[in-house]
């Protein structure tokens, strides 16, 4: 008899696990159902950042071996991410900030992280532009960008070719569980909350729009991603020449169910503010468009991955909490593995597996 396994949520964590089903065992039917379109929610707004640096500890393991996919994973999907190992690099711009990032160096590197501190004039070779007050930072040469909805369409296309299917325009109301077994991957972001109470799996994920900011191209200057301690801050400077601004700045929702939501003025200036304060090019440049993609939070901002205790055959993956993009590879392949009854590589997601709060 075929086994089913039903994904809920086009994604790229759903895409990813459904491009892992049929590569790990091309017998098995699997079915993405998306409500809109693929990538229509918090995967295509995403910053599209490909980092290690700065996460916690309990997430590090599984980002290590995702970035160790990125490079080559436009070859393994055969499709285009935009994919860009440029580095990263999280300044400080005063003594506080400074002291802050010798601690990040020594903890992050006990891990295995590749991070150095470096001081002002290595930061200025890294990134010209910096604020006069930069007194150094930290920089990880692993990390990089990709563009969030050509990595999108890279993984539903490799999902599809692989043979599974992708219904868009579907809307799941309700899991049914017959004898308390159910075979399905909840990966719907946001809208996963509401799917997992009604069989009676209560998690505290709550929903936060996140604003993201793009100005008018300029010259080719920023290879690295730049963060900046104690302050809100993703900076990249996409293919074009545009530079694309996040960092946690808040928008609000308008109408979650529909997935509607809306800029806020103050967290544009405070946005645009911050980052013309750690980059000065960012003068020159005008702001070209908005938006906001809606993400699912949790209480200690880590995701939920893996199986939920309480129904056998219900595997969760949500909650990213705005960090997920860059985990792609490695999530979608341990949901597999999880569904197939493989090695389910607990060593890289065990710290994150649902019990934490069903306890």
């Amino acid at each position: 008899m075929m086994r089913s396994v039903v994904v809920v949520g086009g994604g790229l964590i759903g895409l990813s696990a459904a491009l892992h089903l049929r590569r790990a065992d091309p017998g098995v039917r699997v079915t993405v159902l998306e409500s809109r379109r693929v990538g229509a929610a918090a995967s295509g707004a995403s910053a599209a950042g490909v980092r290690v640096m700065g996460r916690d500890p309990a997430e590090r393991a599984l980002a290590l071996e995702s970035l160790r996919r990125w490079p080559d994973l436009d070859r393994e999907l055969e499709g285009e991410t935009g994919y860009r190992r440029g580095g990263g690099l999280r300044v400080a711009l005063d003594d506080a900030e400074w002291t802050e990032a010798s601690r990040a160096v020594a903890e992050q590197r006990a891990d295995g992280v590749p991070v150095e501190l470096v001081d002002r004039a290595a930061a200025l070779r890294l990134a010209p532009g910096l604020s006069a007050d930069c007194r150094g930072g930290v920089h990880c040469p692993i990390d990089g960008q990709a563009e969030a909805l050509a990595t999108v369409r890279a993984f539903a296309a490799a999902a599809r070719r692989l043979g599974a299917r992708l219904e868009e325009g579907v809307a799941v109301r309700a899991l049914v569980v017959e004898n308390r077994r159910l075979v399905a991957i909840v990966a719907a972001g946001a809208w996963s909350a509401p799917l997992l109470a009604k069989v009676g799996v209560e998690l505290p994920l709550r929903s936060r729009p996140l604003q993201m900011l793009l100005t008018d191209p300029g010259p080719p200057a920023l290879a690295p991603v730049v963060g900046c301690f104690g302050r809100r801050l993703s900076l990249k400077q996409l293919a074009d020449g545009a530079y694309l601004i996040g960092g946690g700045w808040p928008a609000r929702i308008v109408d979650e169910a529909e997935n509607r939501w809306e800029v806020l003025d103050d967290s544009v200036r405070g946005s645009l503010d911050t980052a013309r304060a750690v980059y000065l090019p960012l003068g020159a440049r005008s702001l070209a468009r908005s938006w906001a993609g809606i993400e699912a939070f949790t209480p200690d901002d880590l995701p939920v991955l893996g199986p939920v205790p309480a129904v056998d055959g219900l595997l969760v993956a949500a909650g990213f909490s705005g960090h997920g993009f860059a985990l792609t590879p490695m999530v979608g392949d341990v949901l597999a593995r999880l569904g197939l009854g493989l090695d389910p590589l607990a060593h890289l997601w065990g710290r994150l597996g649902a019990a934490r709060f069903l306890s």
